[in-house]
């Protein structure tokens, strides 16, 4: 009887420590109130716009697709993020524990000597078997607050984690097509170089029988020796380049050394067409913005964890177990023991820790309300610039395109000229320095162009689903 009337009086217990749920004494958590531009307003509308998560597949270069793949597997900076997504998930899961009984189990044996008041001396044993329970009350929902704010400082580092993903994506793709503009621009170099050897050999035996002055040999070797200097500096770039690019990767000591990355010239992809705007939901797109507000939600929960501890705290505890001097007769309902009690615990006096801890964090919590309007200010800045720049280098692009045709010929008509005798070779080496400059300017611009693009897919999220970022591991 004992045994049933102890049960029954324990699981009533646990059924009112679970249904206690005090009222939260944080603020009501509500989304910052922005100025958000109208997307009525903006050069095209996004609202319908969809990216992506792949999205840099659209430029249709599946070495390039394997290069993201391997460094999304292998890069530290990622595998690093993705650790504090683990330690985020356990520190929710500690505080998540708060919020239900603690259940142990308990047993003792002891070899005991009792000293009799009749000067004999006796031996006895004594066995203990019993299960404890204690529980806090959340009256004042300090446990519920602690774990809503570790949940959403799990999401806030998922977040992170999926802007540190986006951001190695944009690298590789980027550095990769920046190494494909170096390869372009040594092949120019190397093919001018080429030439001007040929140029200044030729202008060295004019030299010799006489037919030119020794200042046309020498501006043709000073030439020469330009574009070599050019080239070497092409190649340190090239070398730095692909270092940079093998450690985005996640390559190994031993794979950076062993270079597999392309080296011929091959002409960049097309800068693709995308219709962008300027949308209000990229509040939802951004991994970044939905870092800034978890951070601030777990803030805003965390005054009322502060808050609580201007209240006592009230803690339950109950035992059941057998007590026997036998071990083989020590579960029986004879030998069953039980005792429940309850704890009031709460600060008379604590000369301001507790107000110091609430106000620290309130100042914790306007900290991360800034932090969010300038991580809001700050993507709508990148949305704005990378819109520009989408527009603008397509156009500088088709600008050093003409220059191009126009400089070769120029410097056709150049050659002409000083073959005939109507100008001096100043004019041809000058219209050449002009043209080998245009052309690697005309590289660079093409990576420009394409970077643009890389840039409109950042600064618009990178197309990572919001839904599996919520509930993915």
């Amino acid at each position: 009887m004992v045994f049933k009337f102890s049960k029954t009086y324990l699981s009533a217990v646990v059924v009112v420590a679970l249904s206690v749920s005090g009222c939260s004494l944080s603020p009501r958590y509500a989304q910052p109130q922005m100025n958000l531009p109208d997307s009525k307003e903006s050069l095209e509308s996004a609202q319908d716009m969809e990216i992506s998560q792949k999205w840099w597949e659209v430029f249709g270069d599946s070495r390039l697709n394997a290069f993201v793949e391997e460094s999304l597997e292998n890069n530290y900076d990622l595998l690093v993020a993705m650790e504090r997504v683990e330690q985020a998930r356990s520190q929710w899961s500690y505080a998540r524990s708060d919020r239900y009984p603690n259940i142990s189990a308990q047993g003792e044996g002891t070899r005991n000597r009792k000293n009799e008041k009749l000067g004999y001396l006796e031996n006895y044993n004594n066995f203990s078997l019993s299960a404890v329970l204690s529980f806090e009350l959340d009256l004042w929902g300090r446990a519920r607050d602690a774990d809503r704010s570790a949940l959403a400082q799990l999401l806030a580092s998922k977040a992170s984690r999926d802007m540190v993903r986006l951001s190695l994506a944009a690298n590789v793709v980027e550095s990769y097509f920046g190494i494909l503009t170096l390869n372009n621009q040594l092949q120019i170099s190397q093919n001018t170089l080429k030439s001007r050897e040929e140029n200044y050999e030729y202008r060295k035996k004019e030299f010799e029988i006489g037919k030119i002055s020794e200042i046309d040999m020498q501006q043709a070797k000073s030439e020469m020796a330009s574009v070599r200097a050019q080239l070497q500096s092409l190649l340190m770039e090239q070398n730095s380049a692909q270092s940079a690019f093998l450690i985005l990767l996640g390559r190994d000591a031993e794979g950076i050394f062993k270079n597999s990355l392309p080296t011929e010239p091959e002409t960049l992809p097309k800068t693709p067409e995308i219709q962008a705007g300027l949308p209000s939901t990229i509040l939802q797109k951004r991994p970044d913005i939905e870092a800034a507000e978890q951070n601030l939600k777990a803030a805003n929960f965390s005054i009322g964890v502060a808050r609580s501890a201007y209240f006592p705290t009230i803690s339950l505890t109950g035992l059941f177990g057998y007590v026997s001097p036998q071990l083989n007769a020590l579960v029986r309902d004879s030998n069953a023991t039980w005792n429940f009690g309850g704890n009031f615990v709460g600060n008379l006096l604590d000369f301001g820790r507790t107000n110091a801890n609430v106000n620290l964090a309130k100042s914790h919590y306007r900290e991360m309300l800034l932090t969010y309007g300038q991580t809001v200010r700050t993507a709508f800045g990148e949305v704005r610039e990378s819109l520009f720049n989408y527009q603008v280098t397509k156009q500088r692009l088709d600008s050093l395109d003409e220059r191009v045709v126009a400089l070769r010929r120029t410097l056709e008509l150049a050659n002409m000229r000083y073959e005939e005798g109507y100008t001096n070779y100043l004019e041809v080496l000058s219209t050449q320095s002009s043209l080998f400059a245009a052309e690697l300017e005309q590289e660079s611009a093409r990576l420009e162009s394409l970077s643009s693009v890389i840039g409109i897919y950042k600064s618009f999220g990178g197309g990572w689903d919001r839904e599996e970022f919520r509930t993915s591991n």
